[in-house]
Parts: C-alpha cells; structure tokens; sequence
C-alpha cells in the first residue's frame, strides 16, 4: 500500500461516525503509513462534530504529530437540528478547526419543502467561517437548481463541493465563485458525466477524499470491501489521473497542495 514518497490529503472523512467506533485509531494509524499525509474529519451534528475532535486529538498524540484536522457543522438532512449551532460556534474555536461543515442542501432524503431552512442554516455556516476566515465545506444532493437560485446569497471567502456529482454545468458555476470541487470514490463507478467534470476542471481547483466510510472506490469495491478508509482515496487519485491523461504523481502533488492551501495545514 505504499505510495513510494507520493502523499495525498483525504480532505472528508468520517473517523469520528458508528463505523469507525472500534478502530479509527488502527485505521488511522495504516493511513499514515500507506501515505496518507492528512485528513480532515468532518462532522455532521454537535455530537459526531466534538467527536471529531476528540477521535482527531486522540489519532494526532497517538502518531505524535498534528495528521488529524476537523470540520465542524450540520448537515442539511439535520436542519432540525439548528438549535444546536450555538454549540456548533462554541466548538468552532478549537485549535484542530480548519473548516466549517459540511452545510448545503440535500432533496435526496429531504423534501423540497425544506428548503428555506436548509438555507437558513447553510448562511448561518457561512457567516461563522467568514468570521473565523476559514473555508465552509458545502454538501450538494439533487440540489443544483436550488443552489443556482441563491448564488448571489452564498458569500463564503472559501469553498469546496465535496463528493461532486453535478453535471459540467454547476461545476464551471462553483468555479467561477472561486470555489474548489473535491471527488471521491463515486468518480471509480463509470459516470460519464464526472468523466466530462473530471476533464474539464483544471488540477488547481480539485481535492480528494473518500467520505469514509461511504463511497467505497473501485476495484475494491466489487471485491467486496464494505467499508471505504483514508489510504483508498488513491483510487480516486488514480482515476482522476486516467482521465485527465496525467501521471498519478502530478495529480498527488497538486491536490495535497491544494488542500493544504485551502485549509491552511500546517
């Protein structure tokens, strides 16, 4: 699994949820080693975010370096939830913060009905990573139309699309906001549209991720791999690479730099 002196950030992953309850610490730890320069552990509520820092502190003193980062946030299909954003702001202040999330809108497990407070608690995100000048990771499921319709509301300084899935389209729009797009294992299934995204997105503006434990890539996933982990993110390296026709070395190189220019890692 080594990647012989080539590294990659995973920029989202789930440490901190149920699947990693028994053994975060063991798969950070084989992350690490495989090549896995950092990761970003982001939450979804106030509870999976302050485990996010405590499953972050605990990783980072067990490997005895900062290797472990954290957003913090409420995901859209936990808009209820928006009471506990107070909470949220509280946490936003700890040293391993780097990044407000994921917020955004999601009509593929809420109804559309919901949209007004998804937005309201999407801009209440935002306005806290401007405050804090850090950048806001932005959750988008069947939603394109909703977001174009309040472009001119989404003021974020800095931004990503984490796990893309939108058309060409929606993803020239985020780039020209000048925000970043981020891909996961949903490129390695065969998608032509994120083929024509993949293309069409300079190098510069793209991160990886695995969204751990979700979104587990191919091959490993028609083996039979039910549970997606830091170091597999080179799958998406890999075919991120393939179809831009580049060496897998370049796309290490920029996409680690880019995440560590986004979220400002030391």
């Amino acid at each position: 699994m080594i990647f012989d002196q080539m590294q990659l950030v995973d920029t989202h992953c789930h440490l901190n949820f149920k699947s990693f309850r028994d053994d975060y610490s063991s798969v950070a730890k084989k992350s690490k080693q495989a090549g896995i320069k950092s990761v970003v552990v982001i939450g979804s509520d106030y509870q999976t975010s302050l485990k996010a820092i405590e499953v972050a502190r605990e990783i980072n003193n067990e490997v005895g370096s900062r290797w472990a980062y954290v957003a913090v946030g409420i995901h859209p299909i936990h808009f209820e939830n928006d009471g506990d954003f107070i909470e949220i702001e509280k946490l936003a202040k700890d040293e391993l913060v780097v990044a407000i999330g994921e917020t955004g809108l999601d009509f593929y497990r809420c109804k559309r009905s919901v949209f007004p407070r998804q937005k309201e608690l999407m801009i209440k995100h935002i306005d806290l990573a401007n405050s804090l000048n850090i950048p806001v990771i932005f959750h988008n499921r069947e939603a394109d139309e909703e977001f174009a319709s309040i472009w001119n509301e989404i003021k974020a300084k800095k931004a990503v699309f984490h796990c893309f899935s939108s058309d060409h389209n929606f993803a020239r729009e985020v780039m020209e906001k000048g925000y970043l797009i981020s891909f996961t294992g949903n490129i390695t299934y065969g998608n032509k549209k994120l083929k024509k995204v993949i293309k069409r997105t300079p190098i510069e503006r793209i991160m990886v991720e695995t969204d751990a434990p979700y979104m587990v890539p191919e091959p490993l996933r028609s083996k039979g791999v039910k549970k997606n982990e830091p170091y597999m993110v080179l799958e998406v390296a890999k075919k991120i690479a393939l179809e831009k026709n580049i060496d897998i070395s370049e796309v290490a190189k920029q996409t680690t730099q880019n995440a560590i220019d986004f979220f400002n890692l030391k």
